[in-house]
């Protein structure tokens, strides 16, 4: 039996299993399918289609727990996505939220 030399090899060999078995432990919360809501259209800056999508999904996620993590590459729009999701999830409510930014967002005082 040949085993992989590197990582990239492994997961090449086993990317169908590994697939699986984190769709099976962590399923999708949002699809394509499912309607956006209209808070969406009310944000002074559209997210694009593929952060629209991880909105919509850390929003489900909030309706089902007190917290969501949004992890991504940096320039993937992060904080957009979470400050969309709070104001969506809110669905025009006032509320409370911390969010955690790195300094670089935050203007010098």
């Amino acid at each position: 039996m040949n085993y992989p030399n590197t990582i990239s090899e492994y997961l090449r060999a086993n990317a169908v299993e590994l697939s699986d078995k984190v769709m099976a432990q962590f399923p999708p919360l949002y699809s394509p399918d499912d309607p956006i809501w209209p808070e969406i259209g009310q944000l002074k800056r559209k997210p694009f289609p593929a952060q629209t999508l991880a909105v919509m999904g850390t929003v489900k996620r909030l309706d089902e727990a007190r917290a969501a993590a949004i992890v991504a590459e940096c320039g993937t729009g992060k904080s957009l996505i979470g400050f969309a999701s709070l104001w969506t999830h809110a669905r025009g409510r006032k509320f409370t939220s911390l969010v955690m930014v790195p300094p670089s967002l935050i203007d010098s005082v």
